[in-house]
């Protein structure tokens, strides 16, 4: 990362104070660069060449390789001369953003370290205490009962088949990634709306982004046509390329906006409904800034609600895999102090 997500945030807070104050673009981010820790030196000299041509803001944001929805919102914000009031909604999605992903990992990390250790120590243990036991207990004759048996069998195989499983997990990620990409846009939402979790987010992400980037353009009065414009000559973003389509075709055939992105299927419905009570009321980028703000709230919950189903989950796999473990060397010894008496 050649810049951590800490100083990406101060960075978009700094230059909105330096612009604040009547500093341009690039002497803004010229001596922001000698503050902000960038871990290129040739990224920090390309930045400069590229200010000193004119470079416009998401480009440099781009060099910094900032998240593709910040770029492209304070893309649109310069067409319209307001970078300014944008940037402190940038710096509010990155915090939110930030916060949300350390909540994650602050959530699973204490649960997969002790995992971890109970994977190695199981390892250890079938490698040198389990298999002695095994042999005390043949020794003596110990009959060993199907439910030991079972457990044996999942405490033996288990550090492989989480191996063997992790490794197909990774394979199948890499092949799905792959495979998708080369698909047609449409082919591919069509398979991401059918994944649970995943299609949650996805539409999530995707409504999330449209309300922040159509309130800014319904503030300054564009048409939907010069959307479909503006969306057209993104050659990079083909998911805008293809709304672009979608939008034109929609717009060609007399259909209001809500009833285009019904039928595009990528995004809630309350964006929908906001919409169509939006051109009702002729305030359409006013409850399109405030759902915007709605749907990261929701976000935020829906994360919140799969960490609560998570972290215990994964505490009673866990818990009832250390009982196995206590189950298969204590209940033989049981039997076997039966056997001696």
């Amino acid at each position: 990362m050649l810049i951590s997500e800490k100083n990406q945030i101060d960075l978009l807070q700094r230059l909105h104070d330096l612009l604040q104050h009547g500093f341009t673009l690039s002497e803004s981010f010229k001596f922001l660069l000698q503050h902000i820790k960038i871990k290129s030196p040739k990224l920090i000299s390309l930045i400069n060449t590229r200010l000193d041509q004119g470079a416009q803001c998401y480009e440099i944001l781009s060099l910094l390789k900032y998240p593709k929805i910040i770029i492209m919102l304070i893309y649109f914000s310069e067409l319209f001369s307001e970078l300014t009031s944008t940037l402190p909604h940038a710096k509010d999605y990155l915090i939110r953003n930030n916060k949300a992903k350390q909540q994650l990992i602050r959530t699973l990390q204490y649960p997969l370290l002790l995992i971890t250790i109970f994977i190695g120590m199981l390892i250890i243990l079938n490698h040198t205490i389990i298999p002695e036991f095994q042999a005390l207990y043949n020794s003596f004759d110990v009959e060993i009962s199907k439910t030991q048996l079972i457990l044996s069998s999942i405490l033996i195989y288990l550090p492989k088949t989480l191996l063997i499983i992790t490794l197909n997990c990774l394979i199948f990620s890499y092949l799905f990634y792959k495979i998708t990409k080369k698909l047609s846009i449409n082919l591919k939402y069509r398979i991401i709306l059918k994944i649970p979790i995943l299609r949650t987010f996805f539409k999530f992400y995707k409504t999330y982004r449209l309300s922040t980037e159509f309130a800014l353009f319904y503030k300054n009065g564009v048409t939907l046509q010069s959307i479909v414009d503006i969306y057209s000559k993104q050659k990079n973003d083909t998911y805008l390329i293809y709304l672009a389509r979608k939008l034109a075709t929609g717009s060609q055939s007399g259909h209001k906006l809500s009833e285009i992105l019904k039928k595009i299927s990528c995004f809630e419905e309350g964006l929908i409904n906001f919409i169509e009570e939006g051109e009702k009321t002729g305030k359409l980028d006013i409850e399109l800034k405030l759902y915007s703000e709605i749907i990261f709230t929701k976000i935020e919950r829906y994360l919140q609600l799969l960490i609560k189903f998570i972290q215990p989950t994964i505490f009673i796999m866990l818990g009832i895999l250390i009982i196995s473990l206590y189950l298969v060397i204590m209940l033989p010894m049981f039997d076997l102090m039966q056997t001696i008496k």
